[in-house]
């Protein structure tokens, strides 16, 4: 019974060790999960994305990507 406590313990240790060790490869870009697209206003397709200032959006399409990135302060509030 105390083996079974003790293996029960480490377990949980290990696993709170993880979360506060284990950190995403950038932690700088933060995913924004926003479901409309910020040029053209229709839900994000989840597949395209553009990142700005370490923060990346969802886009409806492709098509949305140029005229983000030729003026994101238009469409982008921090």
């Amino acid at each position: 019974m105390k083996l079974k406590i003790a293996l029960v313990f480490v377990a949980i240790l290990v696993v709170l060790v993880g979360f506060v060790f284990i950190r995403p490869m950038n932690p700088a870009n933060v995913l924004m999960n926003n479901h409309t697209c910020p040029v053209s206003g229709n839900h994000v397709n989840g597949v395209d994305t553009y990142l700005y200032k370490g923060k990346e959006y969802n886009l409806c399409s492709d098509k949305c990507r140029k005229p983000l990135s030729e003026n994101p302060e238009k469409y982008l509030t921090e």
